[in-house]
């Protein structure tokens, strides 16, 4: 019977002592979260607006020189299509206007025309377009001290005598729209997937 009765006792006290850390954990879990309602309106808005402001530096930043390509830009009357892949210093697609195809590889600082197998030099592959707007360094540098205001992952930034309209989805950068004098309109995908460049 005395067994039984320290079993008893010892299971009581195992008993109290559960109940006692359950109790000690939930209270140092509830007062140890803060709550969404005891933050300061101000504050959460900053918080809001400093992960707005490095989500889309983020995203600029992996777009470097790695990725698939569609430009549509659009002078006077001329629709320019550039489609392609790059990967470093080298690329690959077409350009296409009206219903003329150029298919190109580019090289360091080369171009070439891709045509019969062979690839032959040339150095008009954008003609009267401003390449700084195809360069993501300078479009950077553009945005660096600008304001922007975002809705559902756009970002719209109003320069003078220009409008830069940035697409995201949750990890990248899907598109680009400059829209000076010129229409400029660069769409992304696949970035850093890109493995090789031929022609």
């Amino acid at each position: 019977m005395n067994d039984e009765n320290n079993k008893t006792s010892a299971y009581i006290q195992l008993g109290i002592g559960l109940v006692f850390i359950i109790i000690l954990v939930i209270v140092v879990k509830v007062n140890g979260i803060k709550r969404e309602d005891d933050i300061p309106k101000e504050e959460k808005e900053e918080t809001k607006e400093e992960i707005k402001t490095s989500s889309v530096e983020e995203k600029l930043a992996k777009l470097t020189d790695n990725f698939k390509y569609n430009y549509e830009i659009v002078i006077g009357d001329i629709t320019y299509i550039y489609n392609g892949s790059k990967m470093g210093l080298k690329e690959s697609g077409y350009l296409k206007i009206n219903d003329n195809y150029l298919y190109y590889y580019k090289d360091n600082n080369y171009t070439y025309e891709v045509k019969d197998g062979g690839l032959f030099q040339i150095d008009n592959l954008y003609n009267s377009i401003d390449v700084n707007y195809l360069d993501i360094n300078y479009i950077k540098n553009l945005l660096k001290e600008c304001e922007y205001t975002n809705e559902d992952n756009k970002y719209v930034y109003e320069l003078e005598n220009m409008q830069i309209i940035i697409n995201t989805d949750n990890d990248n950068i899907t598109s680009i729209m400059i829209n000076n004098e010129n229409n400029y309109k660069l769409e992304f995908s696949d970035i850093g997937n890109i493995k090789e460049i031929s022609y």
